[in-house]
């Protein structure tokens, strides 16, 4: 005899409420549940997780039928306060969403809310996640549970460009090591007598960043190039001030940091930046203060974004490829469908594209 599926009317006896209680709990949108304690939320779902109950979504999908969907979130919770599709974002997407188009299944943009509903309910059939790492989460707690409620029931996910250190989690990482060893052969090869890093001001900035900077110094370790932190501008650090910004975002990073160094002496010979926003901060303040690239100040982006090659002068970067990290993702959740015990945690190596701001 087969055993039965669990149903939302046994979830709901179980957690000592009304079945249209459970109902709301199980809804991806956020504004059905803003009514609803968290304590009666938490016991919903904990039913839920002793009877292996997992809703299926809308009437018109037939029990265990696929939605041929694949989620793909903006951040990890909190990350980001608003929405806000940067060029990082989009060329990743560029690349999911072709192998997904290729592979007849469409992609559904997700940010906010809780990502548990989407897979609980089978409203998609997998979830690549873009992760960013902010120095400090107020939900890291709740991101770590979330993760482990993944992996214990085997859900088709990958994260983006995140690591978590308590937990194991299928991940496609850039190797950013690599990314900064390639950077310091550049700037030893071009003599540089000093190099100096800009990354987002703010008191929460982005942990790539912090690591990217520890990175560039070990890489120049030993070398003649003179990498003292008076040339550096990072966080909130020495005396930089806290930015307003969209998203993680700020062309505002670089700009400032150019005003700030020139204005105490201390710009350096080279500028490395995080990422090609801040580059492009960087010369827009270098053009302003008269400075000429890359004859006073060389500067060194990260990212290559499609626009760096058009930068007047043209942005030496580190090259991410986004479209093949997409691509990746895809690849990695749609053999995780396929065989649900499959784990992997990909590094790709980045490569250095040199251009004219060196």
């Amino acid at each position: 005899m087969a055993v039965s599926r669990p149903g939302i009317r046994d979830v709901a006896r179980l957690a000592g409420v009304s079945v249209g209680t459970v109902s709301k709990v199980f809804n991806p949108s956020g504004a059905v549940t803003i009514r609803m304690t968290e304590a009666t939320r938490q016991r919903v779902l904990d039913a839920a997780e002793q009877l292996h109950y997992t809703p299926n979504y809308g009437a018109t999908l037939l029990r265990g039928q696929s939605s041929r969907t694949i989620g793909f979130s903006l951040s990890l919770p909190a990350e980001v306060g608003a929405m806000y599709m940067s060029d990082y974002p989009r060329e990743i997407l560029n690349g999911l969403g072709r192998a997904a188009e290729a592979g007849n299944y469409q992609v559904l943009l997700i940010h906010g809310g809780d990502y548990r509903n989407y897979m609980d309910i089978e409203r998609i059939d997998a979830l690549v996640i873009l992760g960013f790492r902010v120095i400090n989460n107020a939900r890291q707690a709740d991101m770590l549970e979330t993760f482990q409620r993944f992996n214990r029931r085997q859900y088709p996910y990958v994260v983006i460009n995140n690591a978590c250190d308590a937990l194991p989690i299928p991940s496609i990482n850039l190797d950013n090591r690599h990314g900064m060893e390639l950077v310091a052969g550049l700037i030893r090869r071009k003599g540089y007598a000093s190099v100096g890093f800009v990354g987002e001001l703010t008191a929460n900035p982005q942990r790539h960043h912090l690591d990217r900077e520890n990175m560039l110094r070990e890489a120049l370790r030993g070398s003649s190039t003179d990498c003292d932190p008076k040339y550096s501008l990072n966080g909130t650090v020495h005396g930089a001030p806290d930015l307003p910004r969209v998203g993680l975002y700020s062309h505002a990073d670089g700009m400032e940091a150019v005003r700030l160094l020139h204005s105490r002496g201390t710009l350096p010979r080279c500028l490395v930046c995080g990422n090609d926003h801040i580059a492009q901060g960087v010369i827009c303040a270098a053009a302003q203060l008269g400075l000429r690239i890359p004859e006073e100040l060389a500067v060194i982006g990260f990212d290559d974004l499609a626009y760096s090659r058009f930068f007047n002068p043209p942005l030496t970067t580190v090259c991410q490829p986004f479209e093949e990290i997409g691509r990746l993702a895809y690849e990695f959740v749609i053999r995780k469908l396929a065989e649900p015990e499959y784990f992997a945690q990909v590094e790709i190596k980045p490569t250095l594209i040199e251009r004219s701001t060196t």
